[in-house]
């Protein structure tokens, strides 16, 4: 410490020495130069000749100490722009700047290593994870793409449409593609990717991010879990139904054959067996419901008219249910690119599901909103109710899975291919506070 101490003075001493040394070369040249203007005057001109050069000396002795600064500096500009940092050699005389400029380039590295280690980060993971990724401009040049589209689609730097595995009609709907909006693909070879884009802006210029998601191994999984719920509710349909059927039948089959049957119990057992009978063709036409949805056929449709006709619809029952209902839409002009028809119906189901849970409670609340979030409109539903199954959430979205008695299993189905069939997707979430909020993403228009 004594060492650094003495080291710092004499450093303060030496800047001292420096700066009083140019000042009086300053002061010594102007004085010959006085004195060689005298001389010149008094005819003595050798004189004067020997002051110019002591003048002239003096004049490269100052300018090389300037130099030394300007070499200072010209060293720190050059250590700016390598990676290496280059500290300048220290100069006497000069221990502020010298100190200042060391400070600055060690503040400049500690910067610099950080934000290559966040691109080292970043390039390993886009370079490991499964979906190709693409980073496209306005014009549809490919400027980036992680390995999965290097190996997989044969991206390179140049036009989207030149990738092998895409066709022109697939590059151009990846191009017209609205953000968030997500969609299912096919490339050259047959495969099955779901496409995803992003809109990013950097350095004042937009551009497209660019996902496709390999869909074979996921697909058949979700498609086998897909036949799987619906084999389990058909048989469990069925053999609600089947099961009596099949046991009055076999019964009225042999008091019939014993000559002994009352016709007031076959009649009985017939009304019985036309009634399940019945109950399983209904089952069976909610089936087909489900696979004869119709396509969404969209309309530029202002949010507001259509939280305005679901008030005018549901607030009655909203009110006799004594339940708190209310609706907004952020911002008022909002627009959406829907079907206005399925929307609604969409809304209908998740509202009326809604006014089901929390109908009884004291507190019950229902909520309605629509605003623009993360570049897409969305429509929420929220109550305070006892929420979705503990267990498995996600059986609100099978098929005729129901809780309520005499519901039909399939509002939320409908719901979710609705969202579906306009680009959009449904999600739910368990609200802190209780009960459940249901968001229907759409693609802006």
């Amino acid at each position: 410490m004594a060492f650094s101490a003495r080291h710092a003075d004499s450093d303060r001493w030496g800047d001292l020495r420096f700066g009083l040394g140019v000042a009086v070369r300053a002061v010594i040249i102007g004085v010959m130069a006085f004195a060689a203007v005298a001389a010149v005057a008094a005819g003595y001109y050798a004189t004067a000749a020997v002051l110019a050069v002591l003048i002239l000396a003096l004049l490269a002795d100052l300018v090389r100490s300037i130099g030394a600064a300007d070499r200072l500096m010209a060293q720190f500009i050059d250590g700016l722009t390598t990676e290496g940092h280059d500290r300048p050699a220290p100069r006497r005389g000069f221990r502020q700047m010298t100190l200042a400029i060391d400070t600055a380039l060690g503040r400049l590295g500690v910067a610099r290593a950080e934000r290559q280690r966040r691109i080292d980060h970043l390039e390993a993971l886009t370079d490991n994870v499964a979906a190709a990724l693409l980073v496209i401009d306005v014009t549809g040049e490919i400027l980036s793409a992680n390995r999965a589209a290097r190996q997989g689609l044969g991206a390179v730097a140049g036009p989207l449409a030149s990738v092998p595995a895409l066709s022109a009609e697939t590059a151009e709907r990846l191009m017209d593609l609205a953000p968030g909006a997500r969609v299912i693909l096919r490339l050259q070879d047959g495969r099955a990717v779901l496409a995803q884009v992003a809109l990013f802006t950097a350095e004042a210029r937009a551009y497209r991010l660019v996902s496709l998601q390999s869909l074979a191994g996921e697909l058949d999984a979700v498609e086998l879990k897909a036949w799987q719920d619906l084999v389990r509710v058909l048989a469990h349909e069925m053999m609600n139904s089947l099961t009596p059927v099949c046991s009055i039948s076999e019964s009225l089959a042999a008091r019939l054959r014993a000559g002994g049957a009352d016709p007031a119990e076959v009649a009985e057992a017939i009304e019985v067996i036309a009634r399940r009978s019945t109950g399983l063709m209904s089952f069976v036409e909610r089936y087909r419901r489900l696979t004869d949805l119709p396509n969404a056929e969209k309309i530029r449709l202002p949010a507001a008219d259509l939280i305005k006709g679901l008030d005018r619809l549901l607030g009655p029952l909203m009110a006799d249910g004594g339940v708190d209902y209310a609706s907004k839409v952020e911002p008022a002009s909002l627009i959406l690119d829907a079907d206005p028809d399925l929307l609604e119906q969409a809304l209908i189901n998740l509202l009326k599901n809604a006014l089901e849970a929390v109908r009884g409670r004291p507190d019950a609340a229902v909520r309605l909103a629509c605003r623009v979030d993360e570049d897409q409109a969305v429509l929420i539903v929220e109550d305070n109710g006892p929420g979705l199954p503990e267990g498995d959430p996600e059986a609100a979205f099978v098929p005729f899975f129901t809780t309520k008695q005499g519901g039909s299993g399939v509002g939320l189905t409908l719901a979710r291919q609705i969202a579906l069939a306009h680009g959009g997707r449904l999600d739910h979430a368990r609200r802190s506070a209780g009960g459940v909020v249901f968001r229907l993403w759409l693609p802006l228009g």
